[in-house]
C-alpha cells in the first residue's frame, strides 16, 4: 500500500480530507488532479520538502513560494486549502491528507482500490476475468494494483479496506501442514 502514510496523524489527516471533498464535490476530480500534481511537483523534490519543512524557513515565505510555483496551475480552491495547511502546520502531512483525499474520490464516484499479489505476473485475459469478478462482488467500480510476490508460490493474495482474502498456495500448504 502506501508507504507515505503517517499513522500517528491519519485521524487528523481523514478530518481535512473530508472537509475539502465536501466542499468541491462539484470539481473534485479537478482538485484531485490538483493535488497529484502537488504530490509530484512538492513532494518528489527533496529541496522543496526540505525548503517546506525547514522550522527557519517563515510561513510567508513558505505560501510566497507555493503561490510562485503552482498560481495558475492549479484551481483557486486547491491553493487556498494548501494555504491553510500551512497557516495550520499541517502542511507536513499533506501526503497522508492526500491519501484520505482519495479514499473519499473513490466513495463520491463509488469505487474501490484492490491491491492484488499473484506468485507470476498475470496475463490480460486474466486481468480482465479478475476485474469483472471482483466488480460484480463487490458492486463498485474496482481499481486494481497488481504485484507480484514469488513467497505466495500460487494463487492470489487480495487485499481491499481491512480484509484480506488468502487464496495463495503458500496459505494452503501452511493450513495443511497444521491439520496433519
Amino acid at each position: 500500500m502506501n508507504k507515505k502514510l503517517d499513522i500517528k496523524n491519519i485521524k487528523t489527516a481523514k478530518r481535512y480530507a473530508q472537509a475539502l471533498s465536501q466542499g468541491v464535490v462539484d470539481n473534485i476530480d479537478e482538485i484531485n488532479e490538483d493535488l497529484a500534481l502537488v504530490e509530484e511537483v512538492i513532494f518528489n523534490n527533496p529541496d522543496f520538502v526540505n525548503f517546506f519543512s525547514h522550522p527557519i524557513v517563515s510561513l510567508k515565505d513558505k505560501k510566497d513560494a507555493i503561490n510562485d510555483v503552482l498560481n495558475g496551475k492549479i484551481n483557486e480552491k486547491t491553493l487556498s486549502f494548501l494555504n491553510i495547511l500551512l497557516d495550520e502546520n499541517r502542511f507536513n502531512i499533506f501526503e497522508t491528507i492526500y491519501e484520505a483525499f482519495k479514499q473519499e474520490v473513490d466513495v463520491v464516484k463509488n469505487r474501490q482500490r484492490v491491491y492484488v499479489t499473484s506468485a507470476i505476473v498475470l496475463d490480460g485475459s486474466e486481468k480482465e476475468r479478475l476485474q469483472k469478478k471482483l466488480n460484480e462482488k463487490l458492486q463498485k467500480e474496482v481499481i486494481i494494483n497488481y504485484e507480484e510476490d514469488k513467497d505466495i508460490l500460487g494463487g492470489l493474495l487480495i487485499k481491499f479496506e481491512d480484509k484480506v482474502i488468502d487464496l495463495s498456495l503458500k496459505t494452503k500448504f501452511n493450513n495443511l501442514r497444521k491439520n496433519i
